[in-house]
């Protein structure tokens, strides 16, 4: 049994990790883009669909304005990330979550580490989920099983996670730079053919989109601001990989922050001009997708039951290209670099969730010190909640990506504003000058951080809290309630378990026993038992019996005649079990032996036999580990387990 859960754990966790393969794990600029920034440039598979959805709410002539929804975008991502850059020396050492926790308390480090938990279970969500969309239309067949494939994904990343950082390092690189290839070289065509003028219209764009009730389609005032308000904030989803990068600085190469910082920006760059382009052929080829297809007319007629809507990727690839190659090769790229994304969050939960576990706000399981393949623990439990919040939730995109945007924003502004208290405390307490001068800049700068993360913030709150956002919050109430429950309980255990400073009560811990009783269950005579027995006279108590629960009376007869004829100097106490259970009548009797002593302490000792294979201990019956169970929970009671091992060879 042994060699085969070894086995299987070596198949799916890989070989056990040395502490100093984790130390010399270093990561070049471009691996690290690869399994890192995969989070921020897969952003563009999904954001430009949000941006188009929000606008198509007022309807087709909305949609003109997306090329300057996601430059308005690109550029707070930019900023934000400059800011992230300049700061990243005091984020590297310990994450966000230790940065906040230092800075501004334990209780905000918890809200903090309860958003990021929810943000890396989202990101896989979000991820596998479009991932899923994308499978989906190509293989239209699978489109009633969204959730099913979207499930499927989840397992399969999570058990490619298993094997470790050391083997994504090997193939991190490749999705993104086929992606890369694949999405730069479907722009440059489209840019190409809109200047040559001989850019097709996508199939979507002679679909009339109705407005939504309410909404203002002549685009002015208070309605325009709403509009946009609404749709930047869906479209920000693209700045959700800035805090996957800015929270792996330990796994770069020396120098670690300035290839973090580099890197950083590059992922930033890569985003903002991939972003910004799509939405300009998507305005050029006339791509639309709408978040109720009620809105939309074909022909003047509401859309069949069961319409389907593919990406605007995917859309906008097919009106660019002339055959079903090149849509196809984006297709796969874009899959594979949303799996990337998935590990991405893989990777960055066991360190957030271990960093917790050291400050004692998640159980000890979760430590990385503890365990010998290190984060495989954490890696199971987020694929397991994320497999369940989506069987609850549903494979929605469109509702999952408005729950991701507040987690990701709220990490970011508490972290800015961990840093803008850090730099006040610098400016303070600066007396010279000339040093205050130079401490300005960087002041000023998180302040603009602080400011952009706070904004957007406040405007998803605001846009999104009935379309999903108000789930996310409540969700991050709720873990961080547990989080500081279960610090309560481990300062409360550390509390009663520690020795007392009073000089009279230490004296009073260091007292023995008056006596010690030792008490031996009696199943059968057989060798167990006698070594059991053996055992207990060996350590020479006060007194010892042997108790027997008399379920059936021919076999305590015959235990009875055994006994007489071993002549053993310990005597036989019969007890009676009228309900045919030999636990109760037992505890009964030591509960009752504790309270007649309690000053005294009783040694139970339990024998019992160990079959050699796990499947043969389903025929034999758990009485002992029952009895452990209660005894352990009786004050006064030590219970002594004396094993008999059953070799196979010894077997008839």
């Amino acid at each position: 049994m042994a060699g085969t859960v070894e086995r299987l754990q070596r198949l799916f966790l890989g070989s056990l990790v040395d502490r100093r393969q984790v130390r010399s794990l270093a990561l070049s600029k471009r691996r690290a883009l690869g399994l890192f920034g995969s989070d921020g440039v897969s952003s563009v598979a999904y954001a430009p669909d949000e941006i188009v959805m929000m606008l198509a709410l007022a309807g087709s002539g909305a949609l003109i304005i997306s090329p300057w929804v996601g430059a308005a975008i690109a550029l707070v991502l930019l900023v934000v990330i400059g800011t992230y850059r300049y700061n990243l020396s005091s984020i590297a050492e310990g994450g966000d979550y230790e940065l906040v926790n230092k800075r501004l308390g334990a209780r905000t480090g918890v809200a903090v580490g309860a958003s990021l938990m929810v943000d890396f279970m989202l990101t896989v969500t979000v991820s596998l989920a479009v991932a899923s969309s994308y499978i989906l239309s190509a293989f239209p067949a699978l489109r009633d099983k969204s959730l099913w494939v979207t499930a499927a994904l989840i397992v399969l990343v999570m058990l490619l996670c298993l094997r470790g950082l050391t083997f994504l390092k090997k193939i991190s690189y490749l999705p993104l730079l086929l992606f890369l290839i694949a999405i730069g070289f479907t722009i440059t065509v489209g840019y190409g053919k809109s200047l040559a003028g001989t850019l097709s219209q996508s199939v979507s764009s002679n679909w009339q989109i109705v407005p939504e009730q309410g909404t203002d389609p002549h685009l002015a005032g208070a309605g325009l601001f709403l509009l946009l308000a609404r749709t930047f904030s869906s479209g920000a989803v693209a700045l959700t990989g800035v805090s996957t990068m800015s929270n792996s600085v330990r796994f770069f190469e020396r120098p670690t922050v300035k290839n973090a910082s580099s890197t950083l920006m590059s992922m930033g760059i890569i985003s903002a001009i991939l972003l910004t382009g799509v939405l300009y052929l998507v305005k050029e080829t006339g791509v639309r997708t709408v978040m109720d297809v009620s809105q939309l007319r074909i022909d003047g007629k509401p859309v069949p039951e069961g319409f389907y809507q593919q990406p605007v990727l995917m859309q906008m690839a097919e009106t660019i290209y002339d055959d079903a190659l090149m849509p196809t090769v984006l297709m796969l790229t874009t899959v594979a670099i949303l799996i990337m994304a998935a590990t991405t969050a893989f990777t960055g939960f066991p360190l957030l969730t271990a960093a917790i576990a050291e400050k004692g706000y998640l159980p000890v399981q979760l430590r990385a010190q503890s365990s010998p393949t290190l984060f495989a623990k954490s890696v199971i439990l987020l694929g397991v909640c994320t497999l369940m919040f989506i069987t609850l939730i549903g494979a929605d995109l469109n509702t999952l990506i408005q729950m991701y945007i507040v987690g990701v924003f709220f990490s970011m502004t508490m972290t800015q504003a961990a840093i803008i208290k850090v730099r006040a405390r610098e400016l303070k307490f600066t007396l010279n000058a000339t040093k205050r001068v130079r401490l300005i800049r960087p002041f000023i700068v998180t302040l603009i951080g602080f400011t952009a993360t706070a904004l957007a913030l406040g405007v998803v709150i605001l846009t999104k809290f009935t379309q999903g956002a108000w789930v996310t919050l409540i969700l991050i109430l709720v873990l961080s309630k547990a989080m500081l429950s279960v610090r309560n309980h481990y300062d409360s255990i550390n509390q009663n378990l520690e020795l007392p400073s009073d000089s009279a009560e230490l004296a009073q811990q260091k007292t023995l026993p008056a006596r010690v009783h030792a008490v031996v269950f009696v199943q059968r005579v057989r060798k167990p038992l006698m070594r059991a027995i053996s055992y207990a006279r060996a350590t020479r108590p006060a007194t010892i019996e042997a108790v027997m629960v008399n379920q059936d009376s021919s076999r305590v007869k015959q235990a009875q005649r055994s006994w007489e004829s071993l002549e053993l100097p310990v005597p036989l106490t019969i007890l009676d079990a009228p309900y045919r259970d030999s636990v109760p009548p037992f505890m009964e009797y030591i509960e009752r032996k504790s309270t007649e002593s309690p000053r005294d302490v009783i040694i139970v000792y339990l024998p019992e036999y160990v079959v050699p294979h796990w499947w043969e201990r389903i025929l034999h019956r758990r009485t002992v580990h029952r009895l452990k169970a209660r005894l352990r929970r009786q004050p006064g009671i030590v219970v002594a387990s004396v094993p008999w091992q059953i070799s196979s060879s010894t077997r008839p």
